[in-house]
């Protein structure tokens, strides 16, 4: 006895030991689980184990000072200052004492990873790359919430209140991630949360009054108090509440901006699997890059002079271009795997290869500087992806600041012929023809004008191109402040029109607008003309003033082709294969302006032989797979809020239906003897009584209650008949040693139901057909499975603690 004695004693005490710590390692998990949710604000999840020893150091900082006896008070800034100690050694251990003492360099090491990560945040939109900075400022959030959280439920024993600071982990990619909070975060926070308020429960019963323990195998045994009953209500009140927050928003339709009938952007092209990528726009900086007093040297490259370019603005809203939002994917769209075919081009193209090797000084950036079109991207730090349609290469995990990588891209050089000769463009690209409903007279009439007689639509964009360039008077200048600004929407092409002065920007849109205008898809891209040559070094040096933006046109067998608008004087000579086309007449006169001509005897249009039209016919195809064009009414998206709300109750008042209708079929298929069938008749006539508005009094044998119950209906005749049969053999069934033939017993439940519903009201019979009473049932039975195993698992508990403590 003496040497059981102290056994028991030591498991009391770990047993006591466990109890208390019950409390903050829940605050720990319910913290770590409701941090999962941040997963689609970020591309990697790189920030995921930082984040969770960050909460487990939080709150063991400030478990230790609750077992010091420390002042209530304190006990917070204890876990504050053991999660400052845990970001030094993570973060700035170099220039800490110790590596975990926190000094002013490493104070303001951690500022400029925090103030690096704000910069990132403001350039980028979710999901986003997990920087040093970002990765820090999740880590140091997270854990914060993990001490407030800990400091409402453990330390002022308020668990409900900790819900606050865990809410801020939700409303964060709730507000700026594309999909929001999936099922699965969601649910697995709601658990951690009910444990949480289950564990302080716990706690707090336990304070009253005489405990009831549980019965053990030693008399001395003491392992505290017996919840179980408690539990088993809070986990089947908690596992409702749960399923219902999960279940009701799966059943109704998923709303956004476009579903209210605002539009939020392009269409990406990616696979379905892919990720959704909002980007920054780049054109709304250019005008500053071009006034900046200091022309920095940003960029050098190794080659032979091209454009470089950052990004394709594909998306006019009328106030502005913005490039669309992208689908990608993480582990097809790699540009060090190579990039896709440009869309649209066709063998005939004559192309060089050209390999160039980029560094990039000081630039922040959301894209990847590149010639158009680029086949692969190598020697590259981090992660690169790219879209399919547009060429826009974005970071996954990487940076363009001072980095150095290498492209393989194509020079192409179309002929006069082979443009104006282009085939239709696919269907899929009627997206970059989009214009607003209502566009300015001004510009459409200068497209009209400026274009007539242009026989094809290559020689329309060279009519512009020529008209904006020299023909009609504009002048190159960047300071438009006054007049312009830096906008390019319709209103500023409407008075660049008319003022004739502007810079690449008002260039640019004006000639993409007016080719929209005419049905030839269209966009912008923003990025450096070539540069100039360092004698010394021999490679081209890309500065601030070198930033440019300039239109590229779609032509089938070409694929998407630039044209420089912007007057030479901005170092913008015209393409090649735009210099000796002719615009059949001439260019035309518009009033007010000075007539211009353009050379004449160009040639005309020459048809394609069979070779080519089948190469175009197969680039259409190819480029139709998996697009489709956006549903739309007079160019604006169909606002579907109320056929959403409508299908809505619809799919919510099918439920109850469903569920008799699976009730039913699940009775006659399992109907496989005429004991059954008597049987299965029996119930189901049960539930169309019950679904009329009828109980059956439990005290009725078949016969006598069927005698009731056609009289209490009136129900006569044929139904009266089958009511009748349908008791004997039910009757005989329960009885007789041996059942014969009972007959065609589901026709007679159909004449009983037939004339139920011909006595009943419409209402009424609206109503046992779509929300039958019976369908109950289903969920009760449901329900009560799912009682019995939150029993069973709450008696596999209890088994596993007594043996535990028996061993």
């Amino acid at each position: 006895m003496s040497g059981a004695q102290p056994q028991e004693a030591a498991t009391s005490r770990m047993g006591a030991g466990f109890a208390a710590l019950r409390l903050p390692l829940t605050a720990a998990l319910a913290t770590i689980l409701s941090s999962i949710c941040l997963g689609s604000t970020f591309l990697t999840g790189a920030w995921f184990f930082p984040a969770v020893f960050a909460v487990l150091v939080t709150i063991g900082g400030a478990e230790l000072a609750r077992r010091l006896s420390a002042p209530r008070s304190t006990v917070p800034l204890a876990g504050a200052a053991a999660l400052l100690v845990y970001l030094v050694l993570l973060y700035a251990r170099d220039a800490a004492y110790f590596w975990i003492l926190p000094n002013h360099d490493a104070l303001v090491q951690l500022k400029d990873l925090v103030q690096s990560g704000r910069r990132d945040i403001s350039r980028f939109a979710a999901p986003i790359a997990v920087s040093p900075g970002i990765e820090l400022m999740a880590t140091a959030g997270i854990g914060l919430v993990a001490l407030a959280v800990d400091t409402f439920a453990v330390t002022m024993r308020r668990a409900a209140l900790a819900g606050l600071p865990m809410l801020v982990l939700y409303s964060v990619p709730t507000s700026v991630a594309p999909d929001g909070v999936g099922w699965l975060a969601f649910a697995l926070g709601g658990v951690g949360y009910l444990a949480l308020l289950l564990a302080e429960a716990r706690e707090r019963v336990s304070r009253w009054g005489r405990p009831m323990r549980y019965s053990a195998p030693t008399a001395n045994w003491r392992p505290g108090v017996e919840t179980a009953p408690l539990a088993q209500v809070g986990r089947r009140v908690g596992a409702a509440a749960l399923g219902l927050a999960i279940v009701v928003p799966a059943v109704l339709p998923d709303f956004d901006a476009s579903t209210l009938g605002f539009s939020t952007g392009g269409f990406g092209n990616g696979q379905g699997s892919g990720r959704k990528v909002n980007v920054v726009n780049p054109i709304l900086d250019l005008g500053k890059d071009l006034r900046r007093g200091r022309n920095e040297s940003i960029i050098s490259y190794t080659g032979a002079p091209d454009y470089v370019r950052l990004v394709g603005l594909d998306l006019f809203t009328g106030d502005k271009w913005d490039p669309s939002p992208s689908q990608v994917s993480n582990s097809k769209n790699d540009v060090r795997e190579g990039l896709v075919s440009a869309p649209g081009l066709s063998s005939n193209v004559a192309k060089k290869v050209h390999t160039r090797t980029f560094k990039i000084f000081d630039l922040e950036e959301t894209w990847l500087p590149l010639p158009y079109p680029t086949r692969r991207v190598t020697d590259i730090d981090g992660k690169w992806l790219y879209d399919e349609s547009t060429f826009n290469v974005f970071p996954f995990n990487g940076s363009t600041r001072q980095i150095s990588y290498t492209a393989r891209s194509l020079e192409l050089s179309p002929t006069t012929e082979q443009l104006r000769n282009a085939g239709t463009p696919p269907t899929s690209l009627l997206r970059y023809t989009q214009l607003p409903a209502s566009m300015p007279p001004s510009i459409v009439n200068a497209a009209k004008q400026v274009t007539e007689g242009a026989k094809t639509p290559f020689d329309q964009a060279v009519a512009l191109q020529q008209w904006l360039r020299s023909g009609g008077n504009f002048v190159y200048n960047t300071d438009v402040s006054g007049s312009l600004g830096d906008a390019n929407g319709l209103e500023a092409i409407s008075r660049f029109l008319v003022t004739k002065q502007g810079y690449c920007v008002h260039f640019a849109s004006a000639m993409a607008v007016m080719a929209r205008q005419l049905n030839i898809p269209a966009r912008v891209a923003v990025g450096f003309t070539p540069g100039k040559l360092d004698s010394a070094t021999g490679q081209r040096v890309i500065s601030v003033h070198d930033a440019h933006a300039w239109p590229e046109l779609y032509f089938q067998g070409v694929g998407w082709t630039r044209f420089e608008p912007t007057p030479a004087g901005a170092r913008t000579p015209s393409p090649d294969y735009t210099r000796d086309a002719g615009v059949g007449g001439g260019a035309p006169t518009i009033p007010g302006e000075t007539p211009t001509t353009a050379p004449s005897g160009a040639p005309g249009p020459q048809s394609l032989n069979a070779q080519e039209r089948n190469l175009n016919d197969a680039l259409n195809r190819e480029a139709n797979q998996g697009q489709s064009s956006p549903v739309a009414i007079a160019g604006r998206p169909i606002p579907l809020l109320p056929l959403g709300v409508v299908l809505g109750v619809l799919l919510a008042a099918l439920i109850p239906w469903g569920a008799r209708t699976w009730v039913r079929r699940r009775r006659w298929r399992r109907a496989t003897s005429p004991a059954a069938l008597a049987a299965a008749t029996w119930n189901e006539l049960l539930d169309t009584l019950l679904d009329y508005g009828y109980v059956w009094p439990a005290s009725d044998p078949p016969r006598r209650g069927a005698v009731r119950l056609a009289q209490e209906r009136a129900i006569t005749g044929a139904a009266r008949d089958a009511l009748a049969r349908l008791a004997a053999a039910t009757e005989r069934a329960r009885y007789a040693t041996e059942l014969g033939a009972v007959g065609d017993l589901r026709s007679d439940v159909e004449i009983i139901r037939e004339a139920l519903a011909a006595a009943a009201s419409r209402p009424g019979r609206l109503r046992a057909r779509f929300l039958p009473r019976s369908a109950r049932a289903v969920w009760t039975g449901i329900s009560e499975q799912l009682a019995d195993l939150f029993d069973a698992a709450d008696n596999l508990s209890a088994r596993l603690r007594l043996r535990r403590a028996s061993g």
